[in-house]
């Protein structure tokens, strides 16, 4: 073989191996950062969620576990029509999984109380699912399971309801303006407040007044000036805070001491005895008013019968029957009490003998000879 034609086979053969050497190099680069999946270099594992609206999320985009990506979009798919408005998470997203975290699966730190979020990569960025991190509570998922989502506004939502926030901003703006108006044309409260020199006027004479007040107060004419100024009132306070005191103290030393009638109150033992002894004679006398109050209750004895006997009552609305009568029969004059009360004849034949006897006694002591006559018989 020749020389040149041997040269060019070992150039070839030098120019295949540095190309295989590049290629495995970048694979391995790609394979590391994770751009390039390699069946036999990473555990993939698919992680399945539904969603009421992917807004604009596409194959290929980015799973992250709180902000950190471990794998993409594999599959999008749209489910069955809902049969109820309520229930519109019908588009199926299969996510593959195929990331470490800590040198371990990501898989492993996806649980079943995990949620998929939809969010967007910064304003203007693609939109990305991101998974919350699961709890204790939650057991770890396998290859193919289901997890829950979370809905989250969108940007659109976001635009929308601040272009809501924008359109109450222009009319409160239109109110501010036409409130302003009414105030430069001195309308309302305020306009008149602002605009009417009346107010201002008033306002001063309102303070020049308070100055006249208070420089009377300051200078002691008046009841609130003698208060503020008249010494008279602090020394009188002072002197009853004082004799307040000097009681508080004499008080303090009694029930200390056992002294005075506070002290005696406080330390006597006689008088917690007494108490004592009242209070049990008390209970005693109630004891026997519940006593007297049951025989009262039961019928017996006087009070009981006339309060529980019906014969007494019927007896006594007997003898007030009988009363009634004899007072009717006085009434219409019936018998000698009646006549008595009702016969005009023996009032009179009464005044008449009263008048004879009054008479009588006149003519006694003027003439007492007349019907006193004494004879003296001597034997």
């Amino acid at each position: 073989m020749p020389r040149q034609q041997q040269a060019t086979v070992s150039q070839m053969r030098v120019g295949l191996l540095v190309l295989a050497a590049l290629a495995i190099m970048i694979l391995t680069i790609l394979a590391v950062s994770g751009d390039l999946r390699l069946p036999w270099l990473t555990k993939t594992a698919i992680v399945k969620t539904q969603m009421a609206s992917i807004d604009g999320l596409s194959k290929g985009a980015e799973v992250r576990l709180s902000g950190k990506r471990i794998g993409s979009v594999r599959d999008i798919r749209f489910g069955a029509i809902p049969g109820e408005a309520a229930s519109q998470a019908n588009i199926e997203i299969a996510m593959e999984i195929d990331g470490k975290l800590d040198g371990r699966p990501a898989i492993e730190r996806i649980r079943t109380d995990s949620l998929a979020v939809l969010k967007s990569a910064g304003v203007l960025g693609d939109n990305v699912i991101d998974i919350t991190p699961g709890t204790t509570k939650g057991q770890p998922i396998k290859d193919g399971d289901t997890i829950q989502s979370r809905a989250q506004k969108s940007v659109g939502d976001i635009i929308s309801a601040s272009q809501e926030a924008v359109t109450n901003l222009n009319a409160i703006s239109d109110d501010v303006k036409a409130m302003t108006a009414n105030v430069r044309a001195g309308k309302g409260s305020m306009g008149r407040f602002l605009n009417d020199e009346a107010f201002y006027l008033d306002l001063d004479r309102a303070v020049r007044e308070a100055e006249s007040l208070m420089q009377n107060i300051k200078s002691g004419p008046g009841t609130v000036g003698r208060l503020v100024s008249d010494p008279t009132l602090y020394n009188q306070t002072s002197d009853t805070i004082a004799r307040l005191r000097s009681i508080t103290d004499q008080v303090g030393d009694q029930l200390a001491t056992g002294r005075g009638t506070i002290g005696k109150l406080f330390k006597d033992e006689k008088i917690y005895e007494d108490a004592r002894s009242l209070i049990a004679r008390l209970d005693l006398t109630s004891q026997r008013l519940d006593r007297t109050m049951t025989r009262i209750e039961n019928g017996e004895g006087t009070v009981g019968k006339l309060l529980k006997d019906d014969q007494i009552y019927v007896d006594a609305r007997d003898t007030i029957e009988k009363l009634k009568a004899i007072s009717t029969r006085l009434e219409k004059g019936e018998g000698t009490a009646g006549m008595l009360l009702k016969d005009a004849r023996l009032y009179n034949n009464a005044n008449n003998v009263s008048a004879e006897i009054t008479k009588l006694l006149y003519d006694f002591r003027q003439n007492p000879k007349k019907y006193l006559s004494v004879k003296v018989a001597i034997f």
